[in-house]
């Protein structure tokens, strides 16, 4: 008798241990972002030096990525087709890039400019030469016999006056003009458009409540109008919307977070986005699930024991053992870990000043 109450007992924790472990969390698969695709390409082309001059169109649709336009070598077209193929969510990529080789253009026009500079500087030392020639007809002159010398030498004294004037004429064209103040330029994001960044700080759903913020990093550059406008490491912050912490039977947890702001140089932007959500297993049904099977082991464990007359016995045993084992758990938390990569959609058109 004994032994067989002790088969029993561990035949209902083993059934229980089962029914805890194979309960498996279910991720929903969602389609891919085109327009983030599309964005991701862009500014991976707009980085390189020489990709960023060639003509180059990227469309995708439902994840497949068209590349059309013209590059100038075969290596270049390569280069595109490996850029378009690591971006996230891509499933093929469809390239027609022509290869047009580039003529060489002869660059330096600007080498008969070198003589400007002689030419400014020439009439410079001009000046030396034609006073020491006046000096020197002053000094030829005849001289009357009633000693005028003094006047001559007080009337060239004067003479020499005019080079500190010419020289501080010739410093003053000589530097350089102040540089020219560069005007703000003004940039709109349209709404539509999908900023992806990676999370810094950590979320759980059993410690953090609606309206904390959270730090984060823009992942990929943004591009307007063929120009990358916020660059990838860029500062971000996230809230909290709403944390929802399962219950010990029902229920489930929950995570809506939302960008709230970037910060672009040495300057802040509120955004309005869209919401990204976290959702947890749900906790009612697996209580019913674990319930249900312990009820279920529990009466064929005790038919098998009892040879048929302790099937009741058992399912009631394995249905106390599940609802136990239950209630004795907290229900599944919902976390967003560092390094976590969120895309999030803006709600409405975003003006930088750049």
């Amino acid at each position: 008798m004994l032994r067989f109450r002790a088969r029993l007992a561990i035949f209902a924790v083993l059934g229980s241990t089962l029914l805890v472990s194979s309960c498996n969390i279910l991720e929903t698969l969602q389609p891919p972002d085109d327009k983030a695709i599309v964005s991701e390409v862009q500014a991976k082309l707009f980085e390189d030096p020489v990709l960023k001059t060639r003509d180059i169109r990227v469309t995708a649709e439902k994840g497949v990525v068209t590349l059309a336009g013209t590059v100038a070598t075969e290596l270049e077209k390569t280069a595109v087709e490996r850029f378009a193929s690591r971006a996230k969510g891509v499933k093929q990529v469809v390239s027609q890039l022509a290869v047009v080789p580039t003529t060489a253009t002869a660059a330096p026009p600007s080498a008969p400019e070198t003589p400007a500079p002689v030419a400014a500087t020439a009439p410079a030392p001009a000046e030396r030469p034609r006073t020491t020639r006046r000096r020197e007809r002053v000094a030829a002159r005849p001289t009357p016999a009633v000693e005028p010398t003094a006047a001559p030498e007080t009337a060239a004294a004067p003479a020499p006056g005019p080079a500190p004037a010419t020289r501080a004429g010739e410093a003053q064209a000589a530097a350089p003009a102040p540089p020219a103040v560069r005007q703000p330029e003004h940039v709109t994001i349209p709404a539509g458009t999908v900023i992806t960044v990676r999370m810094i700080d950590r979320i759980d759903s059993s410690q953090h409540r609606p309206g904390e913020e959270f730090a984060a990093t823009v992942d990929a550059p943004v591009v307007v109008d063929d120009r990358v406008v916020i660059r990838r490491g860029a500062d971000a912050r996230v809230r909290l919307v709403e944390s929802r912490s399962a219950g010990r039977m029902t229920g489930r947890s929950e995570l809506q977070v939302e960008l709230v702001g970037l910060a672009i140089g040495a300057q802040s932007y509120s955004v309005e986005s869209g919401m990204v959500e976290k959702v947890g297993a749900s906790r009612g049904k697996r209580t019913a699930e674990t319930v249900g099977g312990g009820a279920a082991l529990g009466a064929l464990i005790g038919a098998i024991a009892g040879k048929g007359k302790g099937a009741a016995i058992g399912g009631a045993i394995g249905a106390g053992a599940g609802t136990a084992v239950q209630a004795a758990t907290k229900g599944e938390q919902v976390q967003i870990p560092p390094e976590t990569k969120l895309d999030f959609t803006l709600k409405s058109p975003l003006t930088l000043t750049l």
